[in-house]
């Protein structure tokens, strides 16, 4: 009898211990992949911080005062308050030639007359590979261009998109640190009512930096050898990044998803996991911004049906409406780029953000 009973109560014990792990797993999967949500339209997120990259041609062809009055029009129409202008590629020893830039300095002196609180930063990027950051000479160069373009010409800050980096990128990181301390060491020209009016907090110069697509460290094995994803940071880059740079964007095209809905879950991951990532005290007062695409170049890797503005937008509102997202740690979306949005890319963006 009492081995009846006993063998009863292991039944009974693995029954309810199913129970609990069935419980478990369906709570989980109601939080992580359905998820506990609002159903909040975009304009709610929308805090009018958004940002977009434009062409080079801005920084070295000078443009008549209406083509420059139509943009900013355009782009504050649109709730964006943040230029990326291309500069040019830094080459490899740091240098970019004056001729890339000329007309950079009429650019943002007519931008600012227009909307003085419209920040204007330098885009600065280049192929990993072909920058030796370990070099001192090499670093020092692109520190001096930082120097031109924030205290010489005005600019409100640097955006740096130099692709891949990686976690342990330490001269990367260097960099960074070299250039916030040249950004603190003084404000240098500025326009508009008040010193610095169109950079950061209290007239400081802005430090934005571009990554890869966040992936959380656990999931690196299956990234790189199933999903073989050949662009990404985890947390450790984000934040080691975040010491130093006011802003980052998450860019999040180029992914190689051929299928819509995938993208716009990528997506809204993304949201989630980087905006939860930014609650961290490294990261406070980072700003945090989500690169959408509008190009629809024929490359490997892309595919403009399934990464658009579109599907882009939808996976960023649906992150924000997630419970698990941080809403306070989200800034805005950053358009790349300004020369591939055509009337219904900015309907799109209307539509589902304004």
């Amino acid at each position: 009898m009492s081995l009846i009973k006993g063998k009863i109560r292991l039944r009974n014990f693995w029954i309810s211990s199913f129970a609990v792990f069935l419980f478990i797993g369906l709570l989980a999967l109601w939080i992580f992949v359905l998820g506990l949500k609002a159903d909040e339209p975009g304009r709610f997120y929308n805090s009018e911080k958004n940002a977009i990259w434009i062409a080079h041609e801005w920084a070295e062809e000078s443009k008549t005062d209406r083509e420059i009055s139509d943009l900013v029009r355009n782009l504050t129409e649109h709730d964006i308050n943040t230029i990326y202008l291309h500069v040019g590629p830094i080459e490899s020893d740091g240098e970019i030639g004056t001729e890339r830039y000329a007309a950079s300095l009429n650019f943002v002196e007519r931008v600012k007359r227009q909307r003085a609180d419209m920040k204007v930063l330098a885009w600065m990027g280049q192929v990993r590979h072909k920058l030796d950051l370990s070099n001192e000479n090499v670093r020092r160069n692109i520190l001096g261009l930082c120097r031109i373009f924030t205290k010489m010409i005005g600019m409100d800050g640097i955006h740096y998109d130099i692709e891949p980096v990686w976690d342990e990128d330490e001269d990367f990181i260097l960099l960074l640190k070299e250039t916030r301390d040249i950004l603190d060491t003084g404000t240098g020209v500025s326009y508009g009512s008040e010193a610095g009016s169109g950079s950061g907090e209290g007239g400081r110069k802005i430090l934005s930096v571009a990554l890869a697509e966040f992936i959380p460290s656990s999931f690196v094995w299956w990234v790189g050898n199933i999903a073989q994803f050949e662009n990404y940071n985890t947390e450790v880059n984000y934040l080691n990044v975040a010491e130093y740079a006011d802003q980052i964007v998450d860019m999040v095209y180029d992914t190689g998803i051929d299928r819509g809905w995938l993208y716009k879950w990528l997506v809204k991951e993304q949201v989630i996991w980087v905006s939860d990532l930014m609650e961290d005290d490294v990261a406070e007062g980072t700003e945090f911004l989500i690169g959408i695409p509008s190009y629809e170049d024929d490359k490997i890797g892309f595919n403009p049906e399934v990464e658009n503005v579109g599907n882009a937008l939808v996976g960023v509102i649906t992150g924000l409406n997630d419970i698990r997202a941080s809403e306070e740690a989200f800034t805005g979306v950053a358009i790349y780029s300004e020369w591939e949005m055509d009337e219904g890319d900015w309907e799109v963006y209307e539509g589902l953000w304004q």
